[in-house]
Order: C-alpha cells, then structure tokens, then sequence
C-alpha cells in the first residue's frame, strides 16, 4: 500500500476542520501518516499521527520558520517515515517549505503535492500577500500544485505554472463540531448572519449598507474575530436596533446558536478564494447569498444559494429579501469519501507519471474550498 505523508503546519482556526480528510484518504486505499506542529486536534482512526513541537509566541515560532536547521529536522522526520508521495496541504509560504519541496524531489524522488488555499492573496491582508510571495517559490518547485477552484487555474498559469501540475479537488470540511450543538426547538429570526473572521476584503461597510436599506424588516449579526476599521465599528455599535456585533472568536456551540437563529447567512466578500461557511449554513438549513467573487460563488450555486454582483449594496439587499425562505440543498459532490478518492486518484496519476488532472484536460470534478 503505498504511504502518503502528509504535512500541516497549520492545524488551528479553521484549518482543524480540514484534517479528518486524511482519515478519509486512508479510507481510499492510502496509508497515511500526519505531521503536525504538538496542538491539541481531533482524534483520527486512520491516520498515522507525528507531531512536533513549535513555539506558541509568533514571533518565537517566526523565527523557528526562519532556520534552516528545524527546517531539516523536519524533513528528517517525514524522510524516516519513508513516502511514496509528500502532501503539503497548507502553508505554502512557509520559509521551510520550499527547502522540503527540493529535499523531497533530491533524495526522496518522490513527488511533492502543494495544496494552495490562497492562489490570489486577499487585498489588505499583509500576512496573505507575503505567504504568496514566498509560497510562489515552493508551487514552482513541486511537482503538482493542488488548489479547490478552478476559476484560479488561469492565476496560476499567469504566476507561470504549467497547466499540466494543476489539480483541482474541492476542499472537505468537517463541520460535525458545529452539527453536534444542533437540537430542536429554537426558533427562526428575521436575522441575517455573517461569520467570519473581519477583514477588508470581506465587504463589510456593503453589507452594514444594504442593512440600510432592510430596516425595519430584520437585524444583522455581525460575529468574528478582526479588527474593523474604527469608523465603521463605530456606526455599527450606535445602531443597536439593527445590529448585533460579536467580535471576538466564537465557539462551535456559539456558531451553531446563531446558524440555527438566523434565516440567511450573508457573505459580501470584494474578493475571495473559497469558503466553508457554505458547509456549515447548509447543514443548517440556512440558504445563503454571497457575491460573484473567486470559488465561493459556484459553491453557493451548488447549495441553492443566491449570488448577487460585489460592491453592490442595493444588490446584496434584493439578494437578501430573495434568499428568505429559499430551499436549502447539501450538494451530492460534497461527500468527503467522493472527495477523498479524487485524491486518491491525483496520488495514483502522479505515481504513475500521468501528472494532470487539472479539469481543462480531463473529466475531474471541481470545487471548493475554505476561507473563513
């Protein structure tokens, strides 16, 4: 059975919900082994789990990133569990990465898979726009890029990625941390939700105008760590009848409260890669209506969902009243054993040198990812 090693430097905030697809992998006919930085994560039955330890302090664990030596320990590690196939699946700026991309291919002859969440970096987000600079390296370097949408292909071949290393599989989450809080009885608000860590680029000041123009007809939660610019968080608090705001970082028993609350669930993003938060509304019954930006809008499309131009408030407004009541679907394509045997078929291509399953050259399912 050939041996997948899988690598996560990122195992908290939303990416935890991302690892039990490698029990799911496991499941596809892979042995599978994780290594991962010592944080507290899920149980998983099926996966092999090595963990290493990295400071808490961000300047501190920077710093480690930085060193060339950890950078080799770490690889030693993955090199004793001897792979058939290494899996970056996050973290691609990572200053180690690309060192683990050329060790890999150098004395392992393996191939080197790199999972990109953010092939476009968000607009004022520093940390996303250094991680694509320095991720850029690492996509040039590994022999397959994996990404979840496939509007990004042509962003990658622009950044001068061959068409023939890009793979597209949607990305599975598993929102049974929030499910699991689900009980009967609570009853539906004329509430619009947004969750969400806040960020520029989520389209925030649209969204607090086009509850503008819904007064009257519902009130707007607003939940999610970040930082709002001072102005709008000011307009947001002095109108208490129409908004609610929870900024800080919500437990799943505190999500699952407001996804059973809420009638929609509104994202106005300017620009986006993809998105979980479709996952967790549907699994609520909670139809959404988002903006024509990046690989949430089919996503949304998927679920029965409503799409509406971006920087356009009246628009977000109209998508709002629409959604209301709106039949709420789980996709078919959204099942993470179909998920996990696409990339069971990615590993079994790329162990048998047919490198591409990018879908402009065969028939492989796309989809979507996570951005929350």
């Amino acid at each position: 059975m050939n041996h997948v090693v899988a690598v996560m430097p990122a195992v908290t905030g939303g990416m935890s919900y991302h690892l039990p697809i490698t029990d799911a992998i496991a499941q596809a006919g892979f042995r599978v082994s994780l290594v991962v930085p010592d944080r507290p994560i899920a149980p998983l039955k099926h996966t092999h789990v090595v963990s290493y330890p990295i400071a808490k302090r961000w300047t501190a664990k920077l710093l480690t990133y930085l060193s060339p030596i950890w950078a080799r320990q770490r690889f030693l590690t993955i090199k004793q569990l001897s792979p058939d196939i290494v899996h970056l699946m996050n973290s691609e700026g990572n200053p180690s990465a690309v060192l683990w991309a050329r060790w890999t291919k150098r004395e392992l002859s393996c191939p080197f898979v790199v999972s990109v969440h953010d092939p476009e970096p968000h607009p004022g987000t520093w940390i996303g726009w250094v991680n694509y600079k320095l991720g850029s390296t690492t996509l040039h370097t590994a022999t397959c890029v994996h990404i979840f949408s496939e509007c990004f292909i042509p962003f990658l071949e622009k950044d001068g990625i061959p068409a023939e290393k890009i793979t597209v599989i949607p990305l599975a989450s598993d929102i049974s941390p929030f499910t699991q809080h689900k009980c009967d009885g609570v009853p539906r608000e004329k509430m619009a939700l947004f969750f969400g860590r806040l960020e520029a680029y989520k389209g925030l000041d649209y969204l607090v105008q086009s509850a503008y123009r819904l007064r009257g007809e519902m009130r707007f939660v607003i939940a999610g760590p970040g930082k709002l610019p001072a102005k709008l968080k000011q307009e947001i608090l002095s109108h208490p009848d129409l908004f609610e705001l929870r900024n800080y970082r919500l437990d799943e028993r505190e999500v699952a409260e407001l996804f059973m609350r809420a009638s929609v669930c509104v994202m106005p993003y300017i620009q986006s890669t993809q998105s979980a938060i479709p996952w967790i509304a549907s699994a609520f019954g909670v139809p959404v209506v988002a903006t024509d930006s990046g690989g949430i809008a089919p996503q949304v499309l998927q679920m029965n969902g409503i799409v509406v131009p971006p920087r356009n408030s009246e628009a977000l407004a109209d998508g709002i009243r629409q959604a209301m009541g709106r039949p709420v679907i789980w996709p078919p394509e959204w099942d993470m054993q179909l998920i996990a045997q696409q990339y069971a078929k990615m590993y079994h291509d790329l162990l048998n040198g047919r490198l591409s399953t990018n879908p402009r050259h065969s028939q492989s399912p796309t989809g979507n990812g996570y951005d929350l």
